[in-house]
């Protein structure tokens, strides 16, 4: 279970423009969690993007901060439009694989700055 009482397993997919919108999840009791994306990247093929949640306090420590890593499923509507569905990585192994791999992007990136 995480931070905030919500189960992982428990978010539903959410579908999103390909802008950088808060990406929202619901769980079974019908509670919104708003997620920033933080970083995309692709492993083995797939896409991935690392999430972390928004809070209501602003002066909340970062150490507080729930991150999850979701599979990034790009899908065309009938219109042509395409949009992104967040599939929540519910394998434990490949999540810490996964956040390393985003942990270690965004440490190069910074070092470039």
């Amino acid at each position: 279970m995480s931070e905030n009482g919500m189960n992982e397993n428990e978010l539903n997919e959410n579908e999103m423009d390909m802008d950088q919108e808060p990406v929202i999840f619901e769980d079974e009791d019908g509670n919104e969690y708003a997620f920033t994306p933080l970083d995309f990247f692709f492993y083995n093929g797939d896409e991935y993007a690392l999430l972390s949640e928004e809070t209501e306090e602003d002066g909340e420590d970062e150490e507080g901060t729930e991150v999850i890593v979701c599979r990034v499923l790009t899908e065309t509507d009938e219109n042509g439009e395409e949009t992104e569905t967040f599939e929540l990585v519910e394998d434990e192994e490949l999540a810490e694989k996964l956040v390393a791999i985003a942990n270690t992007r965004m440490t190069e990136d910074q070092e470039e700055e």
